[in-house]
């Protein structure tokens, strides 16, 4: 692939390497040549009217490659290194060599990133110690339309070993895609929407096949994509599973998982007009550790709240799993055109998605199942995304977002009313570009009106007027109540919420020396409260509290500033970010040191929220394609009325790698520390630091029309016993135990 930077501009090479840019605009560009996983090569132009140039570029193998990015982007792609946001991309390669099976376990070892999950199958990213609603997760640029931000033991329904990217976003970019992106975005991009921006005609695609033994691991993944002339068709899919997983105190029972996902599409791309239509699946079930546990305090049984390490229960008590069983079904349309000769404006892009997500939390007792809660989340979303043609320094997009939301929960954790959530929004991200320095601004407004099912008629005037939260900085006054089952508490209002605001950032990137950039962000953000923040009501195992939702809350505000320091050049590359959020309002779980049903009740209240932290990463080149890499990350998170820490942020935690190549084989120790965690709140407990040791070899043999990758980590060699403190069961139990996973993929093209 060749790609000239900062434009739409990109074209693949033939059989025998050769390319061809038409039509380029005049002026000063960086191009780049660049195959999956091999070093890319980078050249400056300058381009004069009616004038050809010849380019030749030497790629060789190397583990340490430019990072590309659509996410982050004005419009087509750009590079980590030139796009104004923090940006972190896993390619193909990568994902395959250490087949996990959740986002968030794929993503958690990058820097400033964490996983939050209660079991392996409900792994979600953590970025910048934002969770749940503040971090929005996508599948080729549309949300995934599932529940995973409501509660701790929902996950993404994904499968991350059949895409072609993940790509992690941090900073202004995220206005393009929703208000509640506080913390960032996670765009995993399947191969299709990846090979839309080069097509080229033939048959690509990639198949790979993985097993492990810590979980007996097995998986296996299919794509494939087949264009003639101007149409093209596409399919893909795959099956993985895992078992109860071993831990060096013994098997996590109920943590077994499995996951079915597939795709197929069909589309026209022509010169000018583009159209396309896919439909998705995906049908996943994995157990809820521990959860049974708390079964019969939600049934309003008596039980023992006492927990240890090895979590002996007592042999009379009726023993019950609970698993989840979900179903994502999206259909989706796009229809747009591309190289438009027009003044303003170079293309423009509709996308229509229809999403169907439905999952049943199953009780299984003495062999029987039945429903214990099922939901049903129906989403339909349209976005147009309209690129601005080049004209002189200034290039950018905008564009219009509305999603219609319907979600109804029945059963024992229908904690909830059936609520229609309805929301519009308009946004544009600008860049203007003057050489050695350029300048990013960039806006989102957006309204999000909920209505329930059930709610109190003289409760909807004047929804603007929150008298019930007026206490919210009055968070030390809870130590006087006793622990007891039996308190009356009361829900909040179903009532009506309308929540309308605005977002805006400004940027600038300054060139300090060839190779070296500094970038500074300034974000102002607006978020809508949350479904579950504003309803809730009662026992809510998967976050193992008693919730007290709140009708009553106010949108959240965010100032926050970024500031990057970037390196590239052939022997040393990497970025040092550091950052700070001021929150307005933040949401939070106020402990009110209460039990019932077993379970601690918290109510979500506001105080003003801080964020300060630093995540990076360097690779230093010791000898010819022998990389020494570090990456750390560092988060402190805290109520700033009351100066307590917030739950379940990430400890200090760096990891250190070396790449070592012996032909095509690549060989890579690795070593992840982390340090204790002792800032908790309320009655958190802390976690110890641990290191973990891990062992990662791969070959590569490249081909002109084929890659075959092989690879085997041993990981946790030392076999650690270890806890992340962002898990919501780390009290339960700890991390996996030492283990082996092996895999094999061939892409073709």
């Amino acid at each position: 692939m060749v790609l000239l930077v900062g434009t739409t501009y990109v074209v693949l090479t033939d059989a025998n390497g050769n390319y061809e840019l038409t039509n380029v605009p005049t002026g000063t560009f960086d191009v780049i040549a660049q195959r999956e996983h091999l070093s890319a090569a980078r050249q400056s132009v300058t381009i004069v009217a009616g004038e050809t140039l010849n380019l030749d570029f030497a790629l060789d193998l190397s583990g340490v490659h430019e990072e590309l990015t659509v996410t982050a982007a004005a419009g087509g792609q750009t590079t980590a290194f030139d796009a104004f946001n923090s940006v972190t991309t896993l390619d193909s390669f990568e994902i395959v060599a250490n087949p996990q099976t959740t986002l968030g376990d794929v993503l958690q070892n990058e820097p400033g990133m964490a996983k939050r999950s209660f079991g392996p199958g409900s792994g979600r990213p953590i970025i910048r110690g934002f969770d749940g609603d503040r971090v929005l997760i996508m599948q080729d640029g549309v949300r995934t339309g599932d529940l995973s931000a409501a509660s701790g033991d929902h996950g993404v329904p994904i499968d991350p070993n059949g895409l072609d990217r993940i790509e992690i976003v941090r900073g202004p970019a995220t206005l393009l895609y929703g208000s509640n992106a506080v913390g960032g975005v996670v765009n995993a991009i399947t191969p299709h929407e990846s090979y839309r921006e080069t097509f080229t005609t033939g048959t690509r695609g990639q198949y790979s096949v993985d097993a492990g033994s810590a979980d007996t691991q097995m998986g296996t993944n299919l794509n494939i994509q087949h264009a003639w002339k101007n149409a093209v068709i596409w399919a893909g899919g795959g099956h993985r599973r895992t078992d109860d997983y071993n831990t060096p105190l013994g098997v996590v029972e109920n943590s077994a998982t499995e996951l079915t996902s597939g795709r197929a599409g069909l589309g026209y791309f022509g010169d000018r007009f583009f159209a396309s239509g896919g439909f998705t699946m995906d049908d996943g079930r994995y157990g809820i550790p521990f959860a049974g546990d708390f079964h019969h305090h939600d049934h309003g049984e008596d039980h023992d709240d006492d927990h240890d390490d090895d979590h002996d229960d007592d042999d009379d008590e009726e023993e019950v799993d609970i698993d989840l069983d979900s179903r994502r079904r999206v259909q989706r349309f796009d229809v747009g055109m591309r190289n438009l000769n027009n003044a303003a404006i170079d293309g423009f892009r509709v996308i229509f998605n229809v999403i169907d997500w439905q999952h049943d939390e199953i009780e299984i007792e003495d062999g029987l199942e039945a429903i214990g809660t099922a939901f049903n989340n129906q989403t339909f979303i349209t976005r147009t995304e309209i690129d601005q043609r080049q004209l002189g320094p200034l290039s950018g997009t905008f564009g219009f977002w509305t999603q219609s939301r319907d979600y109804v929960a029945e059963g024992f954790e229908a904690l909830a009313p059936a609520t229609d959530q309805r929301s519009i929004a308009a946004f544009a991200y600008e860049e203007l570009d003057f050489g050695r320095y350029r300048l990013q601004f960039g806006g989102r407004i957006e309204a999000n009106d909920f209505t329930v099912a059930e709610h109190h008629d003289d409760d909807h005037d004047d929804h603007d007027d929150h008298d019930d939260h007026d206490d919210h900085d009055d968070h030390d006054d809870h130590d006087d109540h006793d622990d007891h089952d039996d308190h009356e508490l009361e829900p909040t209002e179903a009532r009506d919420r309308e929540f309308f605001g605005g977002s805006a950032s400004i940027g600038f990137r300054r060139e300090l020396t060839a190779g070296t950039v500094a970038v500074a962000n300034v974000t102002r953000s607006h978020r809508a409260p949350a479904l579950e923040e504003l309803y809730n009501f009662g026992a809510h195992i998967g976050n193992l509290t008693y919730e007290v939702g709140n009708s009553g809350l106010n949108p959240e505000s965010t100032i926050g500033l970024d500031v990057s320091l970037r390196h590239l050049s052939s022997g040393v590359r990497g970025d040092v970010n550091v950052y700070r959020y001021d929150i307005e309002n933040f949401v939070f779980f106020d402990m009110l040191g209460e039990m019932k049903s077993g379970l601690p009740v918290a109510k979500f209240m506001q105080g003003d929220g801080l964020f300060t932290g630093v995540d990076g990463k360097i690779s230093v080149e010791l000898a010819p394609r022998v990389w020494v890499n570090a990456g750390v990350g560092l988060v402190n998170a805290k109520l700033s009325s009351t100066g307590e820490s917030l739950p379940r942020i990430p400890p200090l935690r760096g990891q250190l790698s070396l790449d070592v190549p012996i032909g095509g084989l690549t060989v890579s120790p690795e070593v992840i520390v982390a340090a204790q965690q002792t800032n908790t709140f309320r009655d958190e407990t802390a976690t110890d630091g641990y290191s973990v040791f891990n062992l990662r070899a791969s070959y590569v043999r490249p081909t002109v029309h084929m890659a075959h990758i092989f690879s085997a980590m041993a990981y946790n060699l030392t076999n650690e016993l270890y806890r992340h403190h962002t898990s919501v069961i780390k009290d339960f139990v700890p991390q996996i135990g030492r283990g082996v996973r092996v895999s094999y993929s061939v892409r073709f093209f």
